[in-house]
């Protein structure tokens, strides 16, 4: 059976995809150092109990996500939404941002170890869909979940990260995928038995790179590199270098820096940093989805030989990612090959 799932890359055209919905997000009740690690500072208090986000900010991300959709489904893509659960019940978080608890490779589709507490029954809104994949071919599996949060995040004083190795654990987010090779970062929510995990469960097919970023708030690495089509990546200056890139995986391809993000105070970005503004989706080799008002990374891409298309989504960024994180594409027109 041919499956109905197959995506080697970030680039390849697109022809189906998952978009979340951000009705009911709540602000995740995590562990103090986990909050601490990641989150902006001025609004750490906010993670201490599972209150909603801002009534008009989740509208107005819901209008968001659904303008996505018909900007897409009129493009000639399918587009999938997940069965709305109710995250507060769950003591969950959101059903907005696939693309961290859900990796494709291929005809397979992982449910990824989450190490927040919250976001540990994230999948069950995307299960029917999973399993209508599953009916159709794709390889569907779910990796050993976390089972001890507050041990998992039981570090030592001063340690880099705020996981430790007792237990595999990632966030999909951390993996991007470059045909045969997938690089991966370690992170406060991805640790190194968690890749292993994952590498070990690909088999030969897939070579996972492990890349040393300097972001003290690491937890999803497609806001530190991005992949805009074969030979061409777009990165952030103040996480990686280029020189870096060079000497890891990408000495033959153009590395163009992300130009510096323009503060804003309204939506607020309570759980996402400035640089959020390079989390684009990429359609096809000459049309990239970007947040409207973004003109510096519209203009770059355009200067590239790229087709920006603007569509608003400042409210769902408010909530903890952009495009990329809002989406998970299940099926990308191409062949799995090698590109590092």
């Amino acid at each position: 059976m041919s499956s109905q799932v197959r995506s080697y890359n970030e680039w390849d055209p697109l022809e189906e995809i998952i978009i979340g919905v951000a009705v009911g997000a709540v602000f995740p009740a995590e562990a103090r150092r986990m909050v601490e690690a990641t989150m902006p500072r001025r609004y750490w208090n906010l993670f201490e109990t599972a209150r909603p986000f801002p009534a008009q900010i989740i509208a107005a991300a819901q209008a968001e996500l659904d303008n996505l959709d018909r900007v897409l489904t009129e493009a000639g893509i399918v587009v999938q939404r997940p069965t709305w659960v109710d995250p507060a019940s769950l003591g969950g978080y959101t059903s907005a941002l696939p693309r961290d608890s859900l990796l494709v490779v291929g005809s397979n589709v992982v449910e990824a170890p989450m190490a927040w507490r919250s976001r540990r029954s994230e999948a069950l809104a995307y299960r029917p869909i999973l399993r209508h994949y599953q009916e159709t071919g794709a390889h569907w599996v779910s990796a050993p979940q976390v089972l001890d949060h507050d041990r998992l995040v039981d570090g030592m004083p001063g340690a880099r990260w705020a996981v430790n190795e007792t237990q595999p654990a990632f966030a999909a987010a951390d993996f991007l995928r470059f045909g045969r090779d997938i690089v991966a970062q370690r992170s406060h929510v991805t640790n190194r038995a968690g890749i292993e995990w994952l590498r070990r469960h690909l088999g030969d097919t897939y070579r996972i790179h492990v890349l040393d970023v300097d972001n003290p708030h690491a937890m999803r690495l497609d806001c530190t590199i991005m992949p805009l089509r074969p030979g061409t990546l777009l990165f952030n200056p103040d996480w990686v270098d280029a020189d870096t890139l060079r000497r890891s995986l990408f000495a033959e391809w153009d590395l163009v820096p992300a130009p510096r993000p323009v503060p804003r105070e309204q939506p607020p970005l309570y759980m996402a940093s400035e640089w959020v503004h390079m989390n684009v989706l990429v359609i096809d080799q000459e049309r990239i989805v970007v947040e409207a008002q973004d003109d510096d990374i519209a203009d770059l891409l355009s200067g590239l030989g790229f087709d920006p298309i603007r569509c608003p989504f400042r409210n769902v960024q408010s909530i903890g990612g952009s495009f990329h994180c809002a989406t998970t594409d299940i099926r990308r027109r191409g062949v799995l090959d090698s590109h590092l």
